[in-house]
């Protein structure tokens, strides 16, 4: 393949879970040929018309080369593509011929993610000279973008990498640059909400939400806390967590993702690279991009102080700086931005059904904590609550909007009886769970969800304002409150682990509680419903009671 070939047609690429040209190559060496899958952003245009193109020029038997671009690196490859499977009629799963599975790679042999593929039968060994010698033959279906600045990049010279990292597509039109060509430099950011607490509105494309929580991810001597196969793992027979999910949701469309803490088991660097692989293949499965998702710290995601004894003479600290790195890494490796100082965020969804839903994100792991103090200790802090609320536009309880509360710790104890050995550290409650509730319910939070416990859990408190404060609205308000049971660990009661699936309707709340058994599949083992009313004048949105519906396999 001449590295002077000129090529039309650019794809994107990144390394997530291997290597990917090394194990493009690989089959290629063994096989003679391997199949490249075409991994396609949520909202990105099919490019129907470039794929039928390609497969039209393959036909006539003419050799195509295309481009591959290593959006890490910022490198472009040579590929030589001798067959075309394009997309199908609706954004679904594309398979390769049946026989032919042995030419995908292994560690994406079974993913969902392919929209369409090529079939490749040799990758160059080194980059080609790109930038500065390439131009857009074409405006990339860019949504979000003013005409104006569309029209800018017809027949403009790609200068650099960041130029493309910036578009949110992975496949460019392209052709030798010639004369007369722009060379003004443009740095696109992807379109996305920028910063962790936003009221701007993010359209959700279904009325479920999936509410995960606790799935320590754990690698090294700690592998075995985790219960499924991670994403970095080749061994086959085990599904990963991800799949799991998915699995049990095959069919159904997903609008957000909330998940409550607890992503790793030390909050070690290796855990989270093994959580944001799993966030990202959820997004691929489901066609979300991240503003789609809520996610906020669990207690192991904050690592414990250096200081192993505590004096009971000593002030409580909040947890320090280098405990929360390694979070704020992951956080701004996932979305793009920089959490605030207290690790908090906020979203405004629209659902389809015409329901507002308002999440507030809040970090209750801002104790510092030891291993034989304080460990699993919750505290919220009502600046925190009160900066996300006041950012939200919260100024008053009447509302139309479903507003929610996201957090780790729970806000009010789980168990009948609490074991002996948890007296000391309190249960693992937020110590300020009273107080967050009385705020919550005056700023008319509806709906709290949570984890830390390892237990599924449904509640709901009438609050009352605290006696000497009382005036004449004395009663705050009633607030829902639903615990997640861990999705991922090995530490639970029986081997069992578990999600949540909200479905908002237009008069009320469907919950649905899914339960796996030894690493089994999910299987839906409840289902409650609670409907919507209106009170007040102005009219405010109440979730009511919730009620159980039997289970329909």
């Amino acid at each position: 393949m001449n590295a002077d070939t000129e090529i039309h047609v650019l794809f994107r690429f990144r390394d997530l879970i291997a290597d990917t040209l090394t194990e493009h190559r690989k089959v290629i060496q063994e096989h003679g040929a391997c199949w490249w899958g075409w991994w396609k952003r949520p909202h990105e245009d099919p490019h129907r018309e470039l794929w039928a193109g390609l497969k039209k020029m393959i036909s006539s038997g003419e050799s195509v080369t295309v481009g591959l671009f290593h959006s890490g690196t910022g490198e472009v490859y040579l590929a030589q593509v001798q067959g075309v499977i394009g997309p199908g009629p609706s954004d679904e799963r594309v398979h390769v011929p049946e026989g032919e599975e042995d030419l995908v790679p292994d560690y994406y042999r079974n993913s969902p993610f392919s929209r369409a593929w090529l079939r490749m039968t040799d990758i160059s060994q080194d980059p080609v000279s790109f930038f500065g010698r390439y131009s857009l033959a074409a405006v990339p279906q860019l949504p979000n973008y003013s005409e104006a600045v569309l029209k800018s990049l017809q027949n403009k010279v790609i200068l650099d990498a960041e130029e493309l990292k910036g578009m949110d597509t992975t496949i460019w039109e392209v052709r030798l640059k010639a004369p007369g060509d722009s060379t003004k430099p443009l740095l696109l950011t992807v379109r996305s909400i920028g910063k962790p607490i936003s009221r701007e509105p993010v359209e959700a494309q279904s009325n479920v939400v999936v509410h995960i929580s606790d799935p320590h991810f754990a690698v090294g001597k700690h592998r075995d806390i985790h219960v499924w196969r991670l994403e970095s793992e080749q061994e086959s027979g085990r599904a990963t967590l991800a799949e799991s999910i998915a699995n049990a949701l095959d069919g159904r469309r997903i609008g957000l993702v909330v998940v409550t803490g607890d992503f790793t088991f030390t909050g070690a660097k290796e855990e989270y690279e093994e959580a944001e692989i799993f966030l990202r293949r959820l997004a691929g499965i489901w066609s979300l991009d991240m503003d789609r998702f809520v996610i906020v710290p669990g207690n192991h995601d904050i690592q414990w102080t250096k200081n192993e004894k505590y004096d009971e003479s000593s002030v409580v600290n909040i947890a320090p700086a280098e405990a929360q790195e390694q979070y704020r890494i992951f956080y701004k490796r996932v979305f793009g931005h920089d959490l605030t100082a207290l690790l908090a965020m906020g979203r405004r969804f629209v659902l389809p059904c015409g329901l507002t839903l308002e999440i507030c994100g809040l970090n209750s792991s801002s104790l510092e904590q030891g291993k034989d103090f304080l460990a699993g200790m919750g505290r919220i802090q009502q600046n925190s609550f009160m900066a996300v609320a006041n950012e939200l536009g919260w100024k008053q309880a009447d509302s139309l909007s479903l507003r929610v509360l996201a957090l780790h710790h729970h806000l009010a104890l789980t168990d009948n009886l609490e074991e002996v050995s948890s007296y000391y550290r309190g249960f693992g409650i937020a110590i300020d769970a009273p107080r967050i509730q009385r705020l919550a319910a005056q700023q008319g939070v509806q709906l709290a969800l949570h984890g830390h416990k390892h237990r599924v859990f449904v509640w709901r408190s009438g609050v009352y304002e605290l006696p000497e404060h009382a005036q004449s609205s004395w009663r705050l308000g009633d607030l829902s409150i639903v615990g997640g049971g861990s999705a991922g660990s090995r530490e639970t009661e029986g081997g069992k682990n578990y999600f949540n699936v909200f479905e908002a309707g237009s008069d009320g709340l469907t919950l649905e509680i899914l339960r796996a058994e030894a690493a089994g599949s999910f299987d839906r083992i409840q289902r409650w419903r609670a409907g919507f009313a209106l009170d007040g004048n102005p009219p405010r949105l109440l979730l009511e009671d919730w009620d159980l519906y039997p289970v329909s396999r």
